[in-house]
């Protein structure tokens, strides 16, 4: 990557306790009071929420700015482009059940695997 500081190789933050973590979405208002629920779970175990960027949060996760990006509704072409850099970054892209993400819908990016099971044990319950 190279911005206004020069040239950096992109590195997700890695492994954090979920209770040091920064977590993005888009909008709090999920799709169903399900959804929102346990976003609202999460998000009172973190250290900070924050809203809005969409897309920008993604590359927050692989740059090593954020820890975790949780988000419903996207179609397969809002992720299939962040999976591919924040993979590459060291970073995590599943479901919300753990499975793949390149089909939209319910997604969680996360910097580390600590970050990303600590979200998924609380976002899987939805079904």
């Amino acid at each position: 990557m190279t911005g206004p500081l020069g040239g950096r190789v992109l590195s997700a933050r890695g492994d954090r306790p979920l209770s040091e973590a920064i977590l993005f979405t888009t909008f709090p208002e999920l799709d169903t009071r399900a959804e929102a629920a346990a976003f609202a779970d999460l998000a009172r175990q973190v250290r900070l929420t924050r809203y809005g960027l969409d897309c920008y949060a993604y590359a927050l996760v692989a740059a090593g700015q954020i820890d975790l990006v949780v988000e419903t509704g996207l179609a397969p072409y809002d992720i299939q482009a962040p999976i591919a850099v924040i993979e590459a970054a060291g970073g995590i892209v599943t479901d919300w059940q753990g499975g793949p993400a390149h089909g939209g819908g319910r997604v969680i990016a996360a910097a580390g695997r600590a970050q990303h099971d600590a979200a998924l044990a609380i976002l899987s319950r939805v079904v």
